[in-house]
């Protein structure tokens, strides 16, 4: 049995861990590479509980945007694989082009290694699959769901005199989401919606998508939700990350994130997001706040 173990642990490649602000979707997993299709993990960590797990699916250099795509998990934290949970990952991209993404939910229950076995299948192809070993933390090391979110006291028109490319570098007019820091809006008394995204130096070319969903929410809803960009650099010409980046202790871009009346962050949502998969979400954040 023993022996079994090893050979299944070593089908699976460890992904390493993102760089400051380098998406983890830029990083293949080595053995991925050894044939045309690739399966990428497209967020950075994975935590104990419900996590949202996006990979993204490569042939040939391109982005599949039509398979189907099965995702099932294994516990390997005694040793031994254990198969916990499955799912179908549907495909999200209505505004993303080539950084579509399929999303899946899965629940892990301790922290260490893990493996995902990943089924594509393709019109006209046999279904291909595919497996990754990812590792698990025991706490999330940016605020995560449950949190208070930090009472950060990001610049806003105000503090650069209504001059809001000194603090977006988004090329269309996002003032809307810059009118209130993140300390005034979580403690407002309304629901607050945070985007962390650089919309012109963006990596993964996510962050612009994902700043017009926002963007499109805000001039619908900006009467009952706070809405807030926080521009990834400080400087775009020595691309100093933002001191919020760091209060927030985040390591990679775009992030999504929704904090209740209270405070409390309630969803969270790392690299690029369509209109699709969020609206959905959103219009059910505020139902319940």
């Amino acid at each position: 049995m023993k022996y079994l173990v090893l050979v299944f642990l070593a089908f699976f490649t460890a992904c390493n861990s993102a760089s400051p602000l380098t998406p983890i979707l830029n990083t293949a997993p080595a053995a991925t590479r050894a044939s045309d299709l690739q399966i990428l993990l497209a967020n950075s960590q994975h935590l104990v509980g419900e996590n949202r797990f996006p990979i993204g699916v490569i042939r040939d250099g391109a982005s599949v945007q039509d398979a189907q795509v099965h995702l099932k998990f294994f516990d390997l934290t005694s040793g031994e694989p254990v198969a916990t949970s499955e799912a179908d990952a549907p495909y999200y991209g209505d505004n993303l082009g080539e950084a579509g993404v399929y999303v899946a939910y899965a629940n892990f229950a301790k922290a260490g290694d893990w493996g995902v076995e990943v089924t594509v299948t393709e019109n006209g192809r046999a279904p291909e699959t595919k497996r990754i070993a990812f590792r698990v933390l025991a706490q999330d090391p940016s605020p995560g769901v449950g949190d208070d979110a930090p009472r950060t006291k990001n610049p806003t028109l105000k503090d650069v005199n209504g001059d809001r490319t000194k603090i977006s570098s988004a090329t269309e007019d996002d003032s809307i989401l810059h009118r209130l820091s993140i300390a005034d809006a979580v403690t407002n008394g309304k629901p607050t919606v945070i985007l962390f995204a650089t919309p012109r130096f963006c990596t993964t070319r996510t962050c612009g998508p994902s700043h017009q969903v926002v963007l499109s929410l805000a001039r619908n809803y900006a009467e009952r939700v706070n809405f807030i960009h926080v521009e990834v650099y400080k400087d775009f010409e020595t691309f100093e990350p933002a001191d919020a980046m760091a209060e927030w202790n985040l390591q990679t871009e775009p992030w999504l994130f929704f904090v209740d009346a209270n405070g409390k962050i309630v969803h969270k949502y790392e690299g690029g997001i369509t209109a699709k998969e969020i609206v959905p979400d959103f219009l059910k954040f505020i139902e319940t706040r």
